[in-house]
């Protein structure tokens, strides 16, 4: 059984920030954990706009916490985020993800995260050469 607390995680290797402070994401399951995905809490700072394309890695989002929106590019539709909204980006869509105020969110994804993953220019995560 696995086991963690968030408090433990601040402060090491599994608390990732963006270069341009726009989030932190406290990695909870890592790829070597091997659950087949990875677990994440990620903070999305107020006042930010951050571009994402994960063209590797499929991702559901929780919201726990704040208020912000995420907006397709292909289509341009635009859908509010607030507590107890999830949005799953089944097709690989390249987005827009702004926070309104600091949102805490809970993420998965598959394939799993090494772990000090941070985001390519084109929004997207590197795949593992393990995977």
């Amino acid at each position: 059984m696995i086991v963690r607390k968030l408090d433990e995680i601040i402060g090491t290797p599994r608390d990732v920030r963006a270069p341009n402070n726009n989030w932190v994401s406290r990695r909870l399951l890592l790829k070597n954990d091997q659950m087949g995905f990875s677990m994440h809490e990620t903070i999305i700072y107020a006042g930010t706009q951050t571009h994402i394309w994960y063209t590797n890695h499929l991702e559901a989002v929780y919201c726990v916490e704040g208020s912000g929106e995420v907006q397709t590019l292909a289509d341009k539709e635009v859908h509010k985020i607030e507590p107890g909204t999830l949005y799953a980006l089944d097709r690989h869509d390249e987005h827009l993800l702004r926070a309104f105020e600091d949102m805490r969110l809970v993420c998965v994804f598959n394939p799993p995260l090494v772990g000090d993953e941070i985001h390519r220019e084109d929004g997207s995560y590197a795949l593992s050469e393990e995977s």
